[in-house]
């Protein structure tokens, strides 16, 4: 069940979200102001997560369901073990045996998970552009967000949650598991005992999550035919033209899948009260690849440089070696992330070289470019490498790469063909990928507004009807019975 499945859109969260406000609803008045004003509400927020975990992940659920429940026992030790050797003054290994196991058992799971065994696409994933990101639905950003979790509470940056509930509301937030953002469990554990919940708040998500569904269920899958015919041509039938179109196309289509992924996820967050992080802030607006990876997935980024201790930062004591070091060893965690395949592993690696040559010997001479330059290199760039990252091998990489550089099939220059208003949707996702919107920020507001006053509206009239039938079977009943009293 992923995000724009009809049963998603038209039953899970419909009754979620009305379980949500009606829990705060009848939550006490006292417990507004003692901090226990989300608890009915988170805990219909951790069923939602346990339901779309269930349908989502299948027979994964139950592991992930006791990955979640052994982080949050580790939390809580490490949390207890350390305020007792800072009581008694004495040090004890421990906190820290804790976390080595906790850690452990979240790499074995992802790794045997994603690696080992044969995962089957959810459903509603066909034509994803990356549909090994979300098999088993949900397994990476749980072991993400629970890593986080114990590795907060070890560094006594946050106290570990002596409620069940708002640990698996973290770590199962279910709008967040189809592909992030990621969210550090320092930035997130303040807003699950506390947060705002407002109709604006609820209009900007509802705005939010319709940019997204239509990047997603639109744009994406438009681009998504044409991608999957060109990578599937052999040799003799792909071209010149039909190879760089597939390619631009499929550049479209990775970031408007993600990124609209990602902005549902926010807006759903947004509806619930939670405040998320941004995951993509125009990448293809960048000048460099150094740039476009410091705006692509950001918070899979500033996840990394949290935990990992490699980022795309440079430090100002660390000598050249280091930074390689740290740069390759940073696409290595990103090919773990979107693997498996090795044409993922060839294309973060060459993503990798590439970002270190571009730090330590062109950096110089690109800044002295234009930037329209600039933009045109890091595009053709991306192109090329996308291929490598979609094709289904290294020898389906090379034949259409090979067809790129002119050398595939002199037939038939544009292998599919295109509607008019299939054209015309191409050419607004590829203006959605540029940072028009922000120069419309007073026609947001206005759409939030409307939105805001549409919702009103909605409720009312909803209010009325309801009430107005009631009323009306209430009569109707009352007449009904004095007309069956028997004649005195």
């Amino acid at each position: 069940m992923l995000f724009t499945d009809p049963t998603f859109l038209l039953r899970f969260l419909p009754l979620s979200l009305a379980a949500f406000f009606l829990a705060l609803a009848v939550t006490p008045r006292s417990w507004r102001v003692s901090g226990r004003r989300f608890t009915f509400a988170n805990l219909v927020l951790l069923t939602s997560g346990l339901w779309f975990l269930l349908v989502g992940a299948g027979v994964y659920a139950p592991w992930l369901v006791g990955l979640v429940v052994g982080n949050y026992v580790a939390g809580l030790s490490i949390d207890r073990l350390r305020q007792r050797a800072e009581a008694t003054g004495a040090s004890t290994p421990l906190p820290e045996a804790m976390l080595t196991l906790a850690l452990t058992a979240n790499l074995v799971m992802l790794l045997v998970s994603k690696y080992a065994l044969a995962l089957p696409e959810p459903v509603g994933a066909t034509g994803f552009a990356m549909p090994q990101l979300l098999a088993p639905l949900g397994m990476l950003v749980v072991v993400c967000q629970a890593t986080s979790y114990v590795v907060d509470v070890f560094r006594g940056e946050f106290p570990a949650q002596r409620s069940p509930i708002r640990a698996g509301v973290y770590m199962l937030c279910f709008p967040l598991l189809c592909a992030g953002p990621l969210v550090r469990y320092g930035e997130l554990g303040r807003q699950l005992a506390d947060r705002r919940v407002t109709l604006a708040g609820f209009s900007y998500g509802v705005r939010r999550w319709l940019v997204g569904y239509c990047k997603v269920a639109l744009f994406a899958r438009i681009l998504g035919e044409p991608v999957d015919l060109m990578f599937g041509l052999g040799a003799s039938e792909l071209g010149v033209g039909t190879a760089w179109l597939g390619a631009v196309f499929f550049t479209l289509q990775i970031y408007l899948d993600l990124s609209g992924y990602a902005d549902m996820a926010i807006g759903f967050g947004r509806m619930y009260g939670f405040r998320v992080g941004e995951h993509f802030r125009w990448p293809y607006g960048a000048d460099s690849l150094t740039e476009f990876w410091r705006r692509w997935q950001v918070t899979l980024g500033d996840w990394c440089a949290a935990y990992l201790r490699v980022s795309l930062d440079p430090e100002s004591e660390r000598s050249r070696w280091l930074d390689v070091r740290s740069v390759l060893l940073l696409f290595l965690a990103l090919a773990l992330w979107h693997g498996p395949g090795w044409t993922v592993a060839l294309w973060a690696g060459l993503h990798g070289l590439l970002v270190v040559v571009e730090r330590h010997w062109l950096s110089a001479w690109l800044t002295r470019l234009p930037v329209s330059v600039r933009r045109v290199y890091l595009l053709l760039t991306l192109a090329v490498l996308w291929v490598l990252f979609r094709a289904p091998s290294l020898d389906g990489a090379g034949i259409v790469l090979r067809a790129m550089l002119g050398l595939g099939a002199a037939g038939k220059p544009i292998a599919f063909e295109l509607e008019l208003f299939e054209w015309v949707a191409i050419a607004l996702a590829a203006l959605s990928t540029v940072p028009v919107w922000p120069s419309f920020s007073r026609w947001l507001v206005a759409v939030d507004a409307l939105t805001t006053s549409t919702i009103i509206l909605l409720s009312a009239s909803f209010l009325y009807l309801w009430r107005s039938l009631v009323r009306g079977l209430w009569f109707a009943t009352g007449r009904s019975e004095r007309h069956d009293e028997p004649e005195k």
